[in-house]
């Protein structure tokens, strides 16, 4: 039963109402909650699955930032433009930085950054990195939306978003052009989806000692210096739902008639438009980002072309694009070609990031080469993980007995440990008869190369390769093909990469095919006779053309100034194949016209001046051509910078905001534990599915990011401010609205009618 109050007792109570009433009233309106005002929840705060992630704080969370990515993919010929636009959508009550490690295909050339609020369109623009930095970060400090996109390798790069709001989507799309891969009659584009985590070996302490006054001093020698930048937190795919939806679509115009078209890794819908176009789209719409996704096709029967030719004209300049493909051997008289002996010196990778079917790839791979060694050959077998082991002390004969102690070898490797490469490297190049010319020295490699030291490995390519050929088999969903590439090419082999156990067997035949076949050598390429007084405005990438392989074609990037352009000039490819001089003329008049051409040339041009970098010490020039080249063509590279800043500044001053590193996927295939070990802390686990599916929507969203004049209609919905703040006015009002209420009422509660 209740009691009348007192005078006093109202009137305390009466005063204590209004003021909590007042006092929530006016939390509400200033931001609602106090964990709301910069984005620290607890687990019991939220109302929504999503991943948490640990702060400074105790017992505070903060939720992790939502990226979701469309990928649209234009293949005219041997030319690809891709368009990747970035979703990043903030789903807390804070203000946030978002920074996404990803990769791209090595030979890309990035030009392209716009930046999307609203229905504004911010472009990005080309400065040196130290400068692109300065700007992104001055805008992050003075509460402007700001983009930095920055290369860490040719293949990595990372996304930055600076001051993204409560519940706020920012989209971020960046554009590059690349070439399109052709061996052997079947031509492919590869986009990688997930950065995989890479082995970053620690530093080594120099120490100097001075006998005289016997002091001694180390130098610290890190020989991956960007290691924090190259590694990203991992989702747990045991106590995690994978994260990072994908969709993507290509248009294809092949230039030819496709005989067919696939994928070996996604499930895929094709909608054939003519004979050479087809569309290509996802057939699970939406994917999560965890293993490459790689197209195929062939042409028709005997339609397949053997030579293209493109052009594109920029100012005083045209730049050219020519794709030739050899003759192939059987065009040659059989008792004309001799392979010669050859010692083969296999590496296989039993680190722990080959765990799973990437070490079943592998050890499926090796056995199948083992078994198709002639018995003139010589052969020796390298595992490694963080030690190495070298199975003879040299080189051996390939007969049965020898054989069959490598096959039990090569059977017995389990995956575990570290990925110190480089050791077994030196030991694969350490050559016992470096003058023997009779007889092919040759390296297969089979790794995913997952290593974050790849100049240092390049390095000892470079200077010790000899008289080695070094062949790359990558393996796994997300082999780093930056290290797999780059080590083929400084080691004048090939790069093989195989994806699927289903994949091991053609793949094998089709390096085997290129290991035992002669190679097209004494490449050169030359103007006519008419044009050698202007034989200096024409500029060839590479300088010097490598040797080639059976089905490889040749590829050749050109600069030359447009003062004249005869119907008779023709730019010339010679070479020694199978012992017999070979010659093709191409009529520059007729080349096709190609955009983006001189976007690949320059592309071209960084790698080439990038692979001096181990033969001089002149870095300081070196950069310096690098940053020219870069910016008289609009690229990202090592020397500079993509950066886009909104001039409106967003977030209120004085709030503060956190940054996040956006956590990936472990690639597909990957064991967790035995990469990172039992007791690595990953990434918290959600509090409830925060899945694909549930993603489904950020990732679907409207047509991508499109010309700033159509702003309007291809605009992507975003929120219209970056808090309810409206709502809690409105509730707030609705609360001293019912505290004055209360008060009027209570009146008439009081004893023999007091007032109060």
């Amino acid at each position: 039963m209740l009691k009348k109050l007192t005078h006093g007792q109202f009137n305390f109570f009466t005063k204590s109402t209004f003021i909590t009433g007042l006092i929530t009233a006016i939390m509400i309106v200033a931001g609602g909650n106090s964990w709301a005002a910069n984005g620290l929840v607890t687990p019991n705060d939220m109302k929504r699955g999503s991943l948490l992630l640990k702060t400074t704080k105790a017992g505070k969370m903060v939720e992790a930032i939502q990226l979701a990515t469309n990928v649209e993919i234009d293949i005219n010929g041997p030319i690809a433009r891709t368009k990747v636009t970035q979703r990043f959508r903030n789903p807390s009550d804070g203000w946030v930085e978002g920074t996404y490690v990803f990769p791209l295909p090595e030979t890309s050339a990035v030009d392209t950054l716009k930046m999307q609020i609203g229905d504004r369109f911010i472009e990005g623009v080309i400065k040196p990195k130290e400068e692109a930095r300065k700007i992104y970060d001055d805008a992050k400090r003075e509460g402007k939306k700001a983009s930095l996109v920055e290369q860490l390798r040719p293949n990595l790069f990372t996304n930055s978003v600076a001051n993204i709001g409560p519940q706020e989507i920012v989209v971020v799309q960046i554009e590059y052009q690349e070439t399109v891969r052709q061996s052997n009659g079947l031509f492919s584009l590869r986009f990688p989806m997930v950065a995989a985590p890479r082995y970053n070996p620690k530093p080594r302490i120099v120490e100097s000692v001075n006998f005289e006054n016997d002091e001694q001093w180390g130098t610290v020698k890190d020989p991956i210096p960007d290691r924090e930048e190259i590694t990203s937190p991992i989702i747990n795919p045991v106590k995690q739902a994978k994260s990072n939806p994908v969709t993507l679509n290509v248009n294809l115009a092949s230039g030819f008639p496709i005989g067919e078209i696939k994928s070996p890794f996604h499930d895929i819908t094709a909608d054939y438009k003519s004979k050479d176009q087809v569309t290509v789209s996802l057939s699970d719409h939406v994917v999560p980002a965890d293993r490459d996704f790689e197209l195929n096709w062939k042409a028709e029967p005997k339609k397949s072309p053997r030579v293209a030719l493109f052009r594109e004209t920029i100012g005083q300049d045209d730049y050219f694009l020519a794709f030739i493909t050899p003759p192939k051997l059987v065009q040659f008289e059989q008792d004309e070609i001799t392979t010669p002996d050859r010692e083969v010196i296999f590496v296989i990778d039993n680190s722990g990031s080959m765990a799973g079917p990437s070490m079943r790839q592998a050890k499926e791979s090796l056995l199948l080469a083992l078994a198709k060694l002639r018995n003139k050959d010589s052969f020796n077998i390298i595992r490694f993980d963080d030690t190495y082991e070298i199975l003879f002390p040299s080189a051996l004969k390939a007969n049965t007995g020898n054989l069959d102690v490598a096959k039990r070898f090569v059977s017995s490797l389990e995956a575990d440990g570290g990925t110190e490469m480089l050791p077994a490297l030196e030991a694969a190049l350490e050559d016992q008869t470096p003058h023997d010319k009779s007889t092919l020295r040759q390296i297969v490699f089979l790794t995913d190369g997952a290593i974050g030291n790849e100049k240092q490995m390049f390095d000892t390519i470079v200077k010790k390769r000899g008289r080695s050929r070094i062949f790359t088999v990558g393996i796994g969903s997300a082999p780093n093909s930056h290290f797999m590439n780059r080590a083929s090419s400084y080691g004048k082999g090939t790069f093989t990469h195989i994806g699927s156990e289903q994949q091991v067997r053609s793949r094998m035949n089709e390096l085997f095919t290129k290991l035992e076949t002669p190679v097209l050598t004494d490449l050169h390429a030359n103007w006519t006779e008419s044009n050698k007084s202007e034989k200096n405005n024409f500029e060839m990438s590479p300088s010097q053309l490598p040797d080639l392989y059976s089905g490889e074609p040749v590829v050749i990037l050109a600069k030359a100034k447009n003062t004249i352009r005869s119907v008779k000039e023709t730019l010339d490819v010679s070479g020694q194949f199978a012992n017999q001089p070979w010659t093709i003329k191409l009529p520059l008049h007729k080349a096709q016209q190609g955009n983006g051409i001189s976007k690949l040339w320059g592309r071209k041009k960084i790698a080439e001046i990038e692979g001096r970098y181990f033969l001089a010490d002149n870095w300081n020039v070196l950069d310096q051509e690098i940053l020219d080249t870069a910016t008289k063509y609009g690229l990202v590279s090592k020397m500079t910078s993509l950066v886009a800043v909104d001039i409106t500044p967003t977030r209120p001053t004085g709030t503060d905001y956190s940054s996040q590193e956006i956590a990936l996927n472990l690639p597909a295939g990957w064991d967790f534990e035995k990469v990172f070990g039992p007791d690595y802390n990953s990434v918290p686990e959600p509090l409830e599915d925060a899945s694909i599916s549930s993603l489904h929507t950020l990732a679907s969203r409207d047509t991508p990011l499109g010309d700033p004049s159509s702003a309007k209609v291809k605009s992507i919905p975003l929120p219209a401010t970056a808090t309810t703040a409206e709502l809690k006015i409105i509730f707030g009002i609705l609360i001293l609205l019912a505290t004055v209420l209360f008060m009027l009422v209570s009146r008439k509660m009081l004893p023999n009618g007091q007032r109060p």
